[in-house]
């Protein structure tokens, strides 16, 4: 099944929708993924996010919602999601960098 996601338009709707399916903002805490810059996530309770955050590995770590919207915004970044039930929860999101009408 193909995830059909939708572009947040504000803040608020992103972070009501976090709070709603029960996340909270967080970013990797791991020096060895200097790859995953910027390392955004949401972490939802009793679930790993991604194959790479191994057991072996400090996963996360919490920020506020000011630090997070931050690093979006530094990174130029769009935070897409989904409202498809069926979906697990931890692949219902994703970032995206925002379109540029120069490019």
């Amino acid at each position: 099944m193909e995830v059909v996601y939708k572009k947040a338009e504000s803040n608020e709707e992103i972070r009501n929708w976090v709070v709603l399916h029960g996340g909270k903002p967080a970013i990797i805490d791991d020096p060895d993924v200097r790859m995953d810059e910027p390392g955004l996530r949401i972490d939802w309770p009793g679930e790993k996010d991604e194959a790479m955050l191994s057991s072996g590995r400090e996963v996360t770590k919490d920020i506020t919602w000011d630090e997070f919207f931050a690093i979006m915004e530094r990174h130029n970044l769009d935070f897409l999601y989904s409202e498809e039930e069926d979906a697990n929860v931890t692949w219902r999101y994703k970032f995206e960098p925002k379109f540029s009408p120069e490019e």
